[in-house]
């Protein structure tokens, strides 16, 4: 009666079937981040043609003007809680007429919309969520009714028809996130982005464009609008300091793309990419300075 040995895996087997699925394993998983990077980006974008489609909405019930960046209310105050407190709350309503739009800040209410998949979400409130900041000429905020340095007018929001280029315009995007500020919820983007381009927007006179297209006069050494927009910084905000606040935030694929909202409803991204002690971008002064109201 004969015996048959089976015979195993020498170690030498075993080490090159390991190493196998050691080069698998490094070749899938950097695909699988990428995938799941690019989902993330692509969510985002979804994102924000929904919020224009909010927009849209809005304008077509109020004589086709856009909404106030944010809100002071000058008899009764200021009141985050209330729909005129910001656009955001105002997309909202619109979205979902009713209990969820108008109760916003009930922490039932989707919030789906206003959060950015790569942004970091804090965990301890449910009640306000945004990660995405607006145009501070197309949606300007109000605090007083002192007429701006440039125009000479009071700010107020603008109406779609109005808007010139509105294919190269951006409306809203992809916005720097605040953590310990007084009256801001942690990881929340302020909902007027008054930052973009070195705060050229609430300069004094003599200061910059004021995001104007073409430049006042006192500006005229401002107005080359191929350049790339100034202040370009890629972090969030600790408190109210820096110039990261109100600020875009480049924060998809490996922290050197951002998405916007064009005027006309379509989404795209703008790069960014690390030279020396800053950065340079294809975000050109073009698509951020809007013609005058």
């Amino acid at each position: 009666m004969s015996h048959q040995t089976r015979r195993g895996f020498t170690l030498v087997e075993l080490l090159v079937v390991i190493g196998i699925i050691a080069v698998l394993i490094g070749i899938l998983l950097p695909a699988l981040s990428r995938a799941r990077s690019q989902a993330a980006t692509v969510q985002c974008m979804s994102n924000l043609r929904t919020i224009g489609q909010g927009l849209n909405i809005y304008a077509g019930a109020n004589k086709g003007s856009l909404p106030y960046g944010d809100y002071f209310d000058l008899t009764y105050g200021y009141t985050i809680n209330s729909i005129t407190a910001n656009w955001i709350i105002r997309v909202a309503s619109a979205l979902r007429p009713g209990g969820s739009g108008e109760n916003f800040m009930n922490s039932v209410s989707p919030k789906g919309v206003f959060r950015c998949p790569t942004a970091i979400v804090d965990s301890g409130s449910n009640q306000v969520v945004n990660h995405y900041s607006g145009h501070p000429r197309l949606m300007p905020g109000y605090y007083n009714s002192t007429p701006d340095t440039f125009t000479g007018k009071v700010v107020a929001p603008y109406k779609f028809a109005k808007i010139r280029k509105g294919t190269e315009l951006i409306l809203a995007m992809d916005g720097s996130q605040y953590t310990n500020a007084t009256g801001m919820p942690n990881g929340n983007a302020h909902p007027v982005a008054a930052a973009v381009d070195n705060w050229r927007y609430n300069g004094g006179a003599g200061w910059g464009n004021g995001d104007l297209n073409p430049a006042p006069a006192n500006a005229s050494w401002d107005n080359n609008y191929n350049a790339p927009v100034d202040n370009i910084t890629n972090e969030d905000c600790n408190g109210y300091t820096g110039n990261a606040q109100q600020n875009i935030r480049w924060r998809h694929r490996k922290n050197d793309l951002a998405n916007v909202l064009f005027c006309d409803g379509h989404v795209g991204s703008f790069t960014i990419k690390k030279s020396g002690s800053g950065y340079t971008t294809d975000l050109l002064r073009k698509y951020w300075a809007v013609n005058w109201p």
